[in-house]
């Protein structure tokens, strides 16, 4: 998926520098939708460029004898944008919340250990919320149009697992 994010951030704005194209995915939030960490990003960056799915437009020396390269994509580029936008954007996977494998074997420990994990997963899901409603209270013009529509989404499925996790808690309390 960050192949597709790069791609698609080199598509709206060509020309970028690696470090702007990082600075927008966090200003964007778009962590909510793909883990990603600064070596990752430029991972990506140096692999999208192998492929030659990019190029660099022109290299800036630095003060410190770094270089500053702006990136642009290929035809290649364009193509492969396209083919993940297809691909990510018809998927629709089945959950996969790694809390619910060990639920299969909640009959296999003690309750308490059971009363420990749901209070983890309520303080973590209460967490996600007042993050997304820190995301959702920036002005809607420095967001993109379908991330606050996105971020509702996940903030009510967020909800729901919010009041099931209270619901199996007080069956142990």
């Amino acid at each position: 998926m960050i192949p597709l994010l790069i791609l698609g951030l080199l598509k709206e704005q060509p020309a970028s520098y690696g470090y702007e194209l990082l600075a927008k995915m966090e200003a964007n939030y778009f962590e909510y939708f793909v883990r990603f960490t600064k070596g990752s990003f430029y991972y990506n960056i140096q692999q999208l460029e192998a492929k030659g799915l990019i190029e660099r437009v022109f290299s800036e020396p630095q003060n410190e004898g770094k270089e500053k390269n702006r990136y642009t994509l290929t035809a290649t580029g364009e193509k492969e944008f396209k083919r993940l936008f297809l691909r990510y954007g018809e998927k629709n996977e089945p959950i996969t919340f790694s809390f619910y494998t060990p639920l299969l074997f909640e009959d296999q420990v003690a309750p308490e250990q059971m009363v420990q994990l749901l209070e983890g997963q309520i303080a973590q899901t209460q967490e996600k919320i007042r993050l997304i409603e820190a995301a959702l209270a920036n002005p809607a013009e420095q967001l993109r149009p379908n991330f606050l529509k996105m971020m509702e989404n996940s903030r009510q499925h967020h909800q729901v697992n919010l009041a099931w996790f209270q619901e199996q808690l007080a069956e142990y309390k």
